[in-house]
């Protein structure tokens, strides 16, 4: 297990119990961090990269991974995951759509999202919306992750949302951030089934002229399956 999964699962689990807020050295580097990530990236309006992502259920022993191709448009806001590991899909995340396309078997699947809660926290961790982070989300954890040649030394900013109905949604959330000026190397939250999904991002791509499109475009024979939001309940 790498270093970086580790302390994203301890930090995780630590803050499942509770929503008190770090010790203040802990927050004041946070924020720093945040910051430094928001400087960044604000200007930013389409951000590529390679992706390794980590589903961890209870329903099976073993994290499911999937890698590929990973988009973010900030206007307006779209998340995409195009998997060619380990089969061909399309994963797409706006403000209350969860749609996934998998081409072998012509299907689409929309999930109506009974709140914007989760597409919203996600978008601000990639886009470095620092001041939104700071506002909805109470800092639980500020960790340095072990230093590699590779990719230096990382830090993981662990968060939980402010509000008991957001957390019905979405639980906990962290970012992790290169240490000597705030990058993004990695997202992660729990959702409201409680998996934990982790969002490795590598070789990333600011602003491309060749960056695909955020429009989900799948052939007239596909079958399209509809699912409401299912109700929750504050926790």
């Amino acid at each position: 297990m790498s270093c970086l999964r580790m302390a994203v699962l301890g930090l995780l689990v630590a803050s499942a119990a509770a929503q008190e807020a770090a010790p203040a050295a802990q927050v004041a580097r946070a924020e720093t961090l945040l910051r430094a990530h928001g400087k960044r990236s604000l200007a930013i309006k389409v951000l590529v990269a390679d992706y390794v992502q980590r589903r961890t259920t209870k329903l099976l022993a073993e994290p499911l991974v999937s890698k590929g191709e990973f988009l973010f448009v900030r206007e307006p806001a779209v998340v995409m995951f195009r998997a060619t590991e380990p089969r061909l899909s399309v994963v797409r995340l706006s403000a209350r759509l969860y749609e996934v396309y998998r081409p072998t078997k012509k299907q689409l699947e929309r999930f109506h999202l009974a709140g914007p809660e989760l597409a919203q926290g996600l978008f601000a961790a990639v886009g470095g919306d620092a001041e939104r982070l700071l506002r909805d989300f109470v800092i639980t954890a500020c960790r340095d992750l072990a230093a590699t040649a590779e990719v230096g030394e990382r830090v993981v900013v662990q968060m939980a949302p402010r509000q008991a109905d957001v957390r019905a949604r979405l639980s906990e959330l962290s970012i992790t951030l290169h240490a000597k000026d705030g990058a993004l190397a990695a997202v992660a939250y729990r959702d409201q089934a409680g998996d934990l999904i982790e969002i490795e991002l590598l070789r990333l791509r600011l602003d491309p002229t060749d960056a695909p499109s955020a429009t989900l475009e799948v052939p007239k024979d596909t079958v399209v399956v509809e699912h409401a939001s299912a109700p929750t309940k504050s926790k």
